[in-house]
């Protein structure tokens, strides 16, 4: 079997003002141009602001208006905080939620890490057929759902991380 390339290296994490400039276009994606102008408008007055501060957020920093974006804001306010709690709620607005990496898995045998992660979700599929046994599930049993399912995601994701850096060594 020939030897697979080296896993891609996690990407790095875009500028928020390229993040709110994707985020423009997409939101005012249209055949015409006018009609671009016309929701960016109605953006930038829902947002309190005038549409030549919304197209300098669209900037880096040091070429805009000297007022943080909101993402820059919002990362500012999270670091001062040290409260994860908004950027879940901001997720949980889009529909997911927020997995944070709680330290990082101890390097190892992948093979291992990867049968460990396995017999973790089947016992998650099992405690699932459990709970629809009686065709419902109480509260406590979404509950407890939740929080196995929360684990196994920061679990899944720490795995994923120590692949992507290449942390893990060969079969023994």
């Amino acid at each position: 079997m020939a030897k697979k390339p080296p896993a891609p290296r996690r990407t790095p994490i875009k500028e928020a003002h390229h993040v709110l400039q994707d985020a423009l276009l997409k939101a005012g994606d249209s055949d015409s141009k006018d009609s671009q102008l016309n929701k960016h408008g109605e953006i930038a007055k829902s947002l309190g602001v005038s549409p030549s501060m919304l197209y300098k957020w669209r900037e880096p920093a040091e070429k805009g208006s000297g007022q943080p974006n909101p993402l820059h804001r919002t990362a500012l306010l999270i670091d001062l905080t040290g409260d994860t709690r908004i950027v879940d709620w901001l997720a949980r607005r889009a529909g997911g939620q927020f997995t944070p990496v709680e330290g990082e898995t101890p390097g190892g045998n992948l093979d291992k890490a990867a049968n460990a992660l396995v017999r973790e979700f089947g016992l998650l599929i099992a405690d699932v057929a459990d709970a629809m046994e009686d065709h419902r599930i109480t509260a406590d049993e979404t509950q407890e759902l939740r929080e196995k399912w929360d684990r196994i995601r920061k679990r899944t994701e720490a795995f994923v991380r120590r692949c992507e850096k290449g942390d893990f060594r060969p079969k023994d």
